[in-house]
């Protein structure tokens, strides 16, 4: 049950170049400069790596990248100053002059940190040999925002915690979690809520303390929420299962009829029939990836199928077509 609840893992390192003022306050020719020294470093070992510039995409190309995880809200904000290097297999995103003048994000399905830092750190090791870092002996990576002070690391990963909401526990056990030196935030990271009961839990700071201890720390964390989750679920199940299937089999009946379907109420009935699914009570959706069609169907994703900003209307349109396709073919 843990892969059904832990939805993907992410590791974040955040890193400065020495010889450059933070992205804040450099200038546009600087911002030129660290682009190119960090697209040559990690060419001299892979040039698989796409270049992107934020100046080349629309906006509904740089939302349809934060609706995928692929890039922060942060970076996309950054139209003169920012890019990005993606890996073919988009398991590496190295964004460049977000906050920081590097942030190199590895991502992973189901509890996968520990693959996510090994992964990252092969590729800080590729840039560190040709730029050079701004590192404090006492203090270590020196970073815009001092809570990545340190290591520079952010480990999180994403959990689908539907039975927890669905009895109201959610709030009073986040903020039980939140006391244990974790941030809990919403799909997108800070400053944004939960959509379909999806949560993403991470390190608050990293001075003091190794990688390898913050990686333990938010797995342990996490697969104590996964626990409790677990155990909510089997309640329900045992106590109200007549509900449960009812709820289930309507929110199935709803994303295979509707013409017309909103983005939260899509999540929403999206998280039921997951739900239902991994409690064996709605087979119909058995070997779905529910979770990638959650995000096929954000706003931004879909306007990039067909290559514009599409009305709400239209969306809300295609978007049920999306689900009830999904969802009804074998």
């Amino acid at each position: 049950m843990e892969s059904n609840i832990v939805i993907t893992s992410r590791v974040r390192l955040a890193r400065n170049l020495i010889n450059y003022k933070f992205p804040v306050n450099m200038s546009p020719d600087e911002w030129s400069k660290v682009i190119s020294e960090v697209d040559q470093a990690l060419n001299k070992e892979n040039k698989n790596y796409r270049l992107t510039y934020m100046r080349e995409l629309s906006d509904v190309q740089k939302n349809s990248l934060i609706e995928n995880h692929l890039i922060s809200p942060a970076l996309a904000e950054k139209k003169d100053s920012g890019a990005f290097l993606l890996s073919p297999d988009e398991k590496v995103s190295i964004m460049i002059n977000e906050e920081d003048h590097i942030r190199i994000q590895t991502l992973g399905e189901g509890m996968a940190l520990k693959e996510c830092w090994n992964l990252s750190n092969k590729v800080d090791d590729i840039l560190e040999e040709s730029v050079d870092y701004a590192f404090d002996k006492e203090l270590g990576y020196v970073t815009s925002c001092p809570t990545n002070i340190g290591t520079g690391m952010r480990a999180s990963v994403m959990l689908h915690l539907p039975a927890l909401s669905i009895t109201n526990q959610i709030d009073k056990f986040l903020y039980g979690v939140s006391q244990l030196g974790v941030a809990v935030r919403g799909v997108y990271g800070e400053g944004t809520k939960s959509i379909g009961h999806l949560y993403q839990i991470s390190n608050q700071g990293t001075l003091g303390a190794s990688e390898e201890t913050l990686i333990e720390k938010i797995t342990q964390i996490s697969m104590q929420i996964v626990e409790k989750e677990n155990r909510t679920r089997e309640h329900l199940k045992k106590n109200n299962y007549d509900e449960l299937e009812d709820d289930f089999y309507r929110a199935y009946g709803l994303l295979t009829n509707a013409r017309k379907m909103t983005s939260n109420e899509a999540m929403k009935l999206l998280s039921l029939v997951k739900l239902g699914s991994e409690m064996g009570i709605t087979p119909m959706v058995k070997g779905k990836d529910i979770y990638n069609l959650m995000v096929k169907i954000q706003p931004n994703n879909i306007s990039n199928i067909v290559g514009r900003e599409l009305p709400k209307n239209d969306r809300n349109k295609m978007r049920a077509e999306i689900i009830r396709n999904e969802l009804l073919n074998k």
